[in-house]
């Protein structure tokens, strides 16, 4: 079996995974700002749910790091560059500190397979 690939994810399936940045708890209220980091909250989210061993929460969370950076860098002014810059940096140290919980632990790497049936079991 394959594992499963944020590019792969439909529009429905991101919408079931996915919440941006902050805590999935089934409430409206956005806990965490995301500014100008939905798109790496988006694949965090998809790495945490993908996951494997301990190892690869750590480079799901350093990949959210590169992103955020990435999207800090595009911002026209020095003052929003260094700002979100400054932000990435904490939401990093959020997810690093207390993340655990929510990263799944699985026994291999999900497939197409294991969404398709936990959409099934836990419907939007």
């Amino acid at each position: 079996m394959t594992p499963l690939l944020y590019a792969d994810l439909t529009s429905v399936e991101k919408a079931w995974m996915c919440n941006g940045c902050g805590p999935k708890l089934g409430i409206s209220v956005d806990l965490v700002p995301e500014f100008i980091f939905h798109e790496a909250c988006q694949r965090h989210d998809f790495d945490y749910w993908s996951g494997f061993r301990a190892s690869d929460r750590k480079l799901a969370d350093q990949r959210f790091l590169r992103h955020m950076l990435d999207a800090a860098a595009r911002e026209t002014s020095w003052w929003s560059q260094r700002w979100h810059t400054f932000l990435a940096y904490r939401y990093f140290a959020g997810v690093r500190a207390f993340g655990t919980k929510a990263f799944s632990f699985r026994a291999s790497y999900a497939t197409r397979e294991d969404l398709v049936r936990e959409m099934a079991a836990d419907p939007l």
